[in-house]
């Protein structure tokens, strides 16, 4: 017999309020282990086969459906939540999280009636109807849930917009109000979550002695210029971390002072396009329409950095000839200041520079 469960995953308190990019990990990490799940041993032994899931994640945890073939409606909810509590178990990411609660949402009859009406209009009953009494389960479970998700990223986004003070709102280019409003909150909030995956990505980084283009799981360093990942290692990001708190402190203040070296232009792209993220994943502004509103901000914001070179180039994947193809695009970007040993000098001479960029060839010992 065909059964779709719904059940309900906790993060520990302290991880209660998931951001998108956290959502994001946390959907893939459970797509990749249910995934390998075929079946699991009920009661007095009988098989119970794993035929279908669907996962959502929102800001205080996830729902996932299963449909399983289970001999009766207490041995599938009892499976579904073996399943994933097994799962939970046996991740070190998922470590304090919980199994809620594990109910049946569609039971053998309704389920039978999906398959009739998939039947009645002429598909395949067997796939076709398990899937859309699955997909009926999740809008059911979902859609409540997905409603008060982005009514909650509306009203903390309006008011973290104050925070923004560095700019006017018709620095969006938008006559929109409310628009302009979003934009500027999850910009501030975009700080919060870039800050964090930089801890993150400087702590993995440091207990492995690794630099990012053998680290994995890295948070946000990834998404910097490919060109010099082999050189982005501890140091490095401690160093960016002190870069993007300056550009972040700036974005509060009465007026604007533009990104002075390269380091801080590249930490203000990282929080626009965590801001974009953001407001796709609370279904608030679709990327295509965000697009124009962070590109007439980042019009007025970077004024003039030069930085977006940087990500057109791969230094370690050049084929034809590689040291001296290096050696001539190494020699353009220092002419423009954009070699990796620049991106922490101030573009002003008359600027002051943090004591901890100063980089020497003994630094790499520190760690």
């Amino acid at each position: 017999m065909d059964y779709v469960v719904t059940a309900e995953l906790e993060p520990p308190v302290e991880a209660s309020d998931l951001d998108p990019l956290q959502r994001e990990g946390v959907a893939a990490l459970l797509d990749r282990q249910l995934a390998l799940v075929e079946g699991v041993s009920g009661p007095a032994e009988a098989d119970i086969d794993v035929l279908d899931y669907r996962i959502t994640v929102h800001p205080n945890g996830a729902s996932v459906v299963l449909a399983l073939d289970a001999p009766g409606l207490l041995p599938a909810e009892e499976a579904a939540a073996m399943v994933l509590n097994e799962l939970i178990g046996e991740s070190e990411l998922l470590v304090g999280w919980s199994v809620a609660h594990s109910e049946v949402r569609i039971t053998e009859d309704e389920f039978n009636q999906s398959l009739a009406a998939a039947e009645a209009v002429g598909r395949d009953a067997g796939d076709t109807g398990l899937e859309a009494a699955v997909e009926e389960a999740l809008e059911s479970a979902g859609e409540e849930e997905s409603s008060l998700d982005t009514e909650h990223w509306r009203i903390k986004l309006d008011e973290l917009a104050g925070g923004l003070r560095a700019f006017d709102l018709d620095v969006f280019g938008t006559s929109s109000p409310q628009t302009a409003r979003l934009a500027a909150g999850a910009l501030i909030h975009a700080v919060r979550v870039v800050t964090d995956e930089i801890f993150y990505d400087e702590l993995a980084l440091a207990v492995n002695n690794a630099s990012a283009d053998d680290a994995v799981g890295l948070l946000v360093l990834e998404e910097l210029p490919p060109c010099y990942e082999h050189r982005y290692d501890a140091w490095f990001a401690r160093a960016f971390l002190l870069s993007s708190a300056a550009v972040a402190a700036r974005l509060t203040e009465p007026s604007w002072t533009p990104p002075r070296t390269v380091a801080e232009a590249l930490a203000l792209r990282l929080f626009i396009n965590e801001a974009q993220v953001l407001l796709e994943a609370a279904e608030l502004m679709s990327w295509e329409d965000g697009e124009p509103v962070f590109a007439a901000f980042a019009g007025k914001a970077f004024a003039g950095t030069d930085h977006e070179d940087l990500y057109l180039v791969d230094f370690m994947a050049l084929e034809d000839s590689p040291d001296a193809m290096s050696a001539r695009l190494e020699e353009q970007f220092r002419e423009r200041g954009l070699t990796f040993d620049q991106w922490f000098e101030p573009r002003d001479t008359g600027t002051g520079m943090h004591p901890y960029l100063h980089r020497t060839s003994d630094d790499s010992t520190d760690l």
